[in-house]
């Protein structure tokens, strides 16, 4: 089985741990659990909410790989549009501010190939740019300035398809990037691998491509 927690919504916590109730009645042997990067900043409410579903999972008796996975870079895709037609990468909080990033396709490849990852809790991460490190492979990789921006929060959600609630849980998260980087290490994943991560560049030039 393979649980991902749906973003944002408050009962996160109590339907992971009956996820894995239910993983247990059924005879389930393996639960892989995208959790999140960091959660014991509790700080952070969709942090604090994978804490109780890794101690359920941990007491299931079942057999669990927990992988630990940064932003996605996947999350770029969203703007990309916004990229391409106004040269401006922008999100809602601080230019300078690193945050941890990776390829989902890494972080979904490694749990099901090997045991040898039975029992085991990665941090999965690529790298740990800032906007303005962004902006400058996006303007490698297309031949023209991109500039990085800071838009706010209720502007760059408006057309997100998440609810109210879930739009607060979010602009928290996004708050603690004005006062703190949400750091990470690419030594696991290059581990657990066995070769280099893909990187913000490889990503970059998958939408430039694909857009082509």
């Amino acid at each position: 089985m393979f649980h991902i927690g749906p973003a944002f919504v408050a009962d996160e916590t109590d339907l992971g741990i009956g996820l894995v109730e239910a993983a247990r009645r059924s005879g389930v042997h393996k639960i892989v659990f995208s959790s999140v990067i960091h959660p014991t900043n509790v700080r952070l409410a969709n942090h604090a909410s994978k804490i109780p579903v890794e101690d359920a999972i941990f007491a299931s008796g079942i057999d669990y790989t927990i992988l630990h996975p940064a932003m996605f870079f996947q999350n770029i895709a969203g703007g990309w549009q916004s990229v391409i037609e106004r040269r401006v990468f922008a999100e809602p909080f601080p230019i300078r501010t690193r945050v941890a990033r990776v390829d989902y396709r890494d972080v979904a490849a490694i749990a099901f190939t090997e045991d040898r990852l039975a029992f085991g809790t990665f941090e999965l991460c690529a790298a740990m740019p800032d906007r303005s490190e962004i902006a400058a492979v996006m303007s490698d990789v297309l031949s023209r300035p991109i500039e990085p921006g800071e838009v706010p929060f209720d502007e760059w959600a408006a057309h997100l398809p998440l609810s109210p609630d879930q739009k607060e849980f979010l602009a928290k998260v996004f708050e603690t990037y004005a006062t703190s980087e949400s750091g990470g290490n690419s030594l696991v994943l290059r581990a657990v691998l066995g070769r280099e991560p893909r990187s913000l560049r490889q990503y970059i030039e998958d939408l430039a491509s694909a857009a082509s």
